[in-house]
């Protein structure tokens, strides 16, 4: 492993920055650092169906420098800078074929900001420079320069501004794989009067500007947008009527330029929603709205996570409104993945027109990542459709344990989706223009008409437009009641009207749906709820109704008991009828303070008649559980799930054990066992030894293992990782 002089320079740099501050000794407030050393080594063997076998090993050493300065040269002056050096050093083989791969990142920043009572400005730079080489690779240097300006003002009693500039650079040290910048300016306006009679009334508007100059295929792309919003909400007559209304407006003018007839344009699409869901059955079933996924921001977690945990895919979709054609579709993460992660995710593209019925329309077994930008990128031919989505299944114990240098592989949070149009030049001419224009609008009245029993007029119109004239309406009117029959029984119920204009399309619904909920003992509890609607559309009607029963017991003090139960049915015109029968029991059981035991079994049933049909499926789950707790420092777990489909039947038993002998002390070991054995003769066994010497409150030793066994049918897999990682901080 090769060690350049700045590695020795951070390193006796921040070891005598350490000491000096051992107890007794003092240093200034504003300077702080860790260093970080890290050796990971795993061997693999492994046997696929022919007999054939493989051996594989990998050995890396991680180094990492941080050093951060930061200071208040006058009140209100504040100053924060430092920088960041890490090196990888990574050595394989396969059977008798080595390699070596180095990655060395440098991170300076600085940052500089002036506070007032009224205002913020600053200034700020950082860049990353991040050298690649390998056995069978060139030296590669690729450079992400940013330089960003703001200023906020913010006076009491009047409108507030922010003022953003940004200017990034992302370039190879050749300017020969990539070479481009990117401009972006926006400015905020926002007013919320202090005024009484205004108080519930909020103004935003924030015009944007974003150039991006793709140097090397010539290409140019401008988008200038204006979005405003503005939104009421108060309560009148002694609170007896509340009212909420908002206006949204968003107006784009994008440009795209080129004077190469071989470039790629990319075309950004706006989506009217983003959708997701977690659910393994991606080819029907509607996804949920979820507007995070296309709010704008990179760095926010939008509720999905497709870290290590459970198997269920992750479904994460748009809604474009009208049918548009896409081939590009960027799913962005809240940090930087290694290429072993990445490649660990496979993707399927589904579409649909109507969010319920999905088909797959394709699956790219491997997405690029990018190098500065964390951000997959998913390419495939072109598709028209109004809805998109991709699914992709979390990340795997087996697959993060082959990376143990990858750190909280539990988290990988899914920030933004885009869509993108990528056409050549040659189809489309050198200069592409294109303008959208979206309203949305939304008023909520709620009005108490009496008190007992609390009886509501409820009314709501919802408006969406785009620019290209598609227009959405709905007005719903409602009626809600709830009483108190007892201290122990309370009625829910609602009845209302949907008028609904999709483009030509009307649709009429009536929706009801009502409920009871007993509580004879504090520990006893039974809820019945029922729902319908009917529904008309374009002549076609549909009726539906459910009703389920909903039943919790403590019988005893460590004795809980969970029943559930019920059906529901679908009606169409066209003779078309789907019956659902849902039942589950669940009961734990704690007769030892030590011991808790979890019985459950769910069965579902359903038969689609009809329309040239008779389909009928059944799932039947039984699962049960046992954890043991000896000590405070030892527990055991032992569970069994059985899973019955139609003409198939598969077993799951999971053993698992941890042992932690020193909870509590500077020297800490944990020793963990799990295996996972399955009725069509796959097992997974893993065995992780772990231990942590907490040499002082800023200095740790970690020294981890992993013994990871693979084994289905006459395919087999073993794996021994190790690791070790010194961290010591300022």
């Amino acid at each position: 492993m090769r060690v350049s002089r700045e590695h020795y320079f951070f390193s006796a740099l921040l070891l005598v920055l350490n000491f000096l501050l051992l107890p007794g000794t003092s240093l200034a407030d504003g300077i702080s650092g860790l260093l970080e050393f890290n050796y990971n080594s795993s061997r693999t063997n492994t046997e696929d169906e022919t007999g054939e076998k493989t051996l594989s090993k990998t050995g890396s050493f991680n180094q990492l420098y941080n050093l951060s300065f930061s200071r208040a040269f006058y009140p209100n002056l504040y100053l924060n800078a430092g920088g960041t050096f890490e090196n990888s050093d990574t050595s394989s083989s396969v059977d008798d074929a080595d390699s070596e791969f180095t990655v060395t990142s440098i991170r300076p920043f600085i940052d500089l900001t002036l506070k007032g009572p009224v205002f913020t400005a600053g200034g700020m730079y950082n860049t990353r420079e991040v050298t690649t080489s390998g056995t069978d690779a060139d030296q590669l240097r690729f450079i992400n320069e940013k330089r960003s300006a703001f200023f906020g003002w913010k006076p009491a009693g009047l409108p507030s501004l922010d003022v953003r500039f940004d200017t990034t650079n992302l370039y190879d040290s050749d300017r020969a794989i990539q070479d481009n910048t990117n401009d972006f300016l926006s400015l905020a306006l926002r007013y919320m009067p202090e005024y009484e009679q205004l108080k519930g009334l909020d103004v935003r508007y924030q015009p944007s500007y974003t150039k991006t100059n793709n140097r090397l295929d010539d290409v140019i792309t401008t988008n200038m947008s204006h979005n405003g919003r503005l939104t009421f909400s108060d309560s009148f007559y002694n609170r007896r009527v509340s009212l909420y209304s908002s206006y949204n407006i968003a107006h784009t003018d994008s440009r795209t330029t080129t004077s190469s007839s071989t470039a790629e344009i990319l075309t950004q699409l706006f989506p009217f929603s983003g959708l997701s869901a977690v659910d393994d059955t991606p080819a029907d079933g509607p996804l949920n709205i979820n507007s995070d996924l296309i709010d704008g921001n990179l760095a926010a977690g939008a509720g999905i996570n497709i870290g290590r945990g459970d198997t269920i895919p992750r479904n994460m979709g748009i809604d474009f409104v009208t049918a548009s054609e896409v081939n590009i579709l960027y799913v962005w993460t809240s940090r930087e993945l290694p290429p072993q992660i990445v490649n660990s995710f496979s993707w399927d593209i589904y579409t649909s027109q109507d969010n319920q019925n999905w088909t797959l329309y394709t699956t790219v077994p491997i997405a690029v990542f990018g190098s500065f930008q964390n951000r997959f990128e998913i390419s495939f031919s072109n598709v028209k459709t109004r809805y998109i989505k991709v699914v992709t299944s979390p990340l795997s114990s087996a697959e993060a344990a082959l990376v143990p240098a990858f750190t909280d592989p539990d988290n990988i949070l899914v920030t933004e989706i885009q869509a993108f149009l990528s056409t050549p030049s040659s189809q489309i001419g050198k200069t592409v223009d294109d303008s959208m224009t979206n309203h949305i609008y939304n008023l909520d009245v709620r009005t108490r008409i009496t008190d007992i029993p609390a009886l509501f007029y409820e009314f709501s119109y919802f408006l969406t437009k785009t620019a290209s004239s598609f227009t959405n309406t709905t007005l719903s009117n409602g009626l809600s009641v709830n009483y108190n029959i007892s201290n122990n029984v309370t009625t829910l119920a609602r009845v209302s009207r949907e008028d609904s204009v999709l483009q030509e399309d009307k649709a009429v619904s009536y929706l009801y749906n009502a409920s009871v909920t007993a509580r004879p003992l504090q520990t006893l509890s039974h809820t019945i709820n029922y729902s319908g609607e009917l529904q008309e559309t374009g002549g076609e009607r549909t009726n539906s109704n459910a009703l389920f029963l909903n039943n919790s017991a403590e019988l005893y003090k460590g004795i809980n008991l969970n029943l559930n139960g019920g059906l529901s049915f679908l009606k169409k015109n066209s003779g078309e009828n789907t019956r659902n029968m849902a039942f589950s029991f669940g009961t734990g059981l704690v007769p030892h303070r030590r011991l808790t035991i979890d019985l459950y079994y769910s069965s579902g049933d359903t038969r689609q008649t009809g329309g040239d049909q008779d389909i009928s499926d059944k799932t039947e789950r039984e699962t049960v559980g046992l954890s043991y707790k000896p000590f405070d420092t030892m527990y055991f777990l032992v569970s069994f799930e059985r899973t019955k489909t139609k003409g198939d039947t598969r077993d799951l038993m999971n053993y698992g054990a941890n042992w932690s002998p020193f909870p509590d002390g500077s020297l800490q070991f944990t020793f963990s066992y799990n295996e996972n054995l399955t009725s069509d003769g796959e097992k997974v066994t893993l065995i992780s030894p772990n231990m942590r010497w907490k040499i002082s409150r800023r200095t740790f030793l970690d020294l981890s293992g992993q013994y990871l066994e693979t084994e289905s049918g006459p395919q087999k897999s073993d794996s021994i990782i190790t690791s070790a990682t010194f961290r010591t901080a300022l």
